[in-house]
């Protein structure tokens, strides 16, 4: 993508869970970590995604006979299958726009900076009144960093707050100069171990917890440490003692957990990938209060979403 225009997957209104007041959440496309326990796989890749939703399709297979390059043939279920490697290709929409069931959709539409700011204008009162603004989530935002550079500043020009959601693995001198424009960083941690990081996002850890470091030399403040506990990943004392401990010595203040659940399961499917985390068992409460008390030990504000 170019600076002038992002990839965004969704647009939500009126949130009251990524950050502070009443927020627009606007979720980028594209992410370096391919986390296997991911809710939004939508975000994942950086270009537009056909999305099939079983739950809406009635076998119409009308999607067959309009598809230019007959990338669409009848599965073993009676439902359309997709050749995805010709649908990333395509830009000619014809199945979506020939679905009279909504069940077809592109994942990913380009915006210029204006776009947003008028799309979030009429929502400024709401967020004047509940000390609320807009976050910038994903995927990774800071993967289309020179786009999000000019929406923050031209966000902070007409009065409106921004916050941000990171995975952390990104190139510290690509946002050094402007990160201290967000009021707030969502910063994710899922675990210590470097090895158990490859094998659950695919990527080290060693970038995250560099620039963690750096972000919080002058903006500690700014900075909520997001743990999301997962089954068999992070789900254990040691873990969450490491991520606590690390944040103490950074002077980080606040931690919050979020519990695994499977709520993307099904989005897996209608794109075509394969959900790794079959059988997860969910969180209990009684291990998240356990965690936090854990975390509260160290002087760190630590709360369960």
């Amino acid at each position: 993508m170019s600076c002038d225009k992002a990839l965004v997957f969704d647009i939500q209104d009126f949130c009251v869970q990524d950050g502070p007041g009443i927020r627009t959440t606007i979720f980028f496309k594209g992410c370096p970590l391919k986390c296997i326990w991911c809710s939004n796989p939508e975000g994942q890749n950086i270009y537009p995604e056909l999305f099939h939703s079983i739950a809406l399709c009635k076998k119409s297979h009308k999607c067959l006979t309009t598809c230019p390059y007959n990338a669409a043939a009848i599965g073993t279920t009676g439902y359309p299958d997709f050749n995805r490697n010709i649908c990333k290709e395509c830009n000619s929409k014809d199945c979506v726009n020939t679905c009279y069931n909504d069940a077809l959709k592109v994942m990913g539409q380009s915006y210029t900076v204006d776009e947003i700011v008028e799309k979030v204008k009429p929502n400024i009162p709401f967020f004047k009144n509940s000390n609320g603004g807009i976050t910038l989530s994903g995927g990774e935002p800071f993967l289309q960093y020179e786009y999000v550079e000019k929406l923050v500043n031209k966000c902070n020009e007409s009065g409106i707050s921004v916050g941000v959601e990171t995975c952390g693995y990104f190139n510290w001198s690509d946002v050094s100069s402007y990160i201290n424009n967000f009021e707030f960083v969502y910063f994710d941690l899922k675990t210590f171990n470097e090895e158990i990081h490859k094998k659950a996002t695919g990527k080290s850890n060693k970038k995250i917890l560099s620039n963690l470091k750096k972000l919080s030399v002058d903006f500690s403040d700014k900075i909520i440490v997001s743990i999301p506990v997962i089954p068999d990943v992070n789900d254990n004392e040691i873990e969450i003692k490491n991520i606590a401990g690390y944040c103490k010595e950074l002077n980080i203040k606040k931690i919050r957990l979020l519990p695994y659940h499977d709520y993307g399961r099904e989005k897996y499917s209608a794109l075509g990938m394969n959900y790794k985390m079959l059988d997860t068992k969910e969180i209990t409460s009684d291990i998240l209060e356990a965690f936090k008390s854990i975390i509260l030990s160290y002087g760190i504000e630590c709360w369960v979403e």
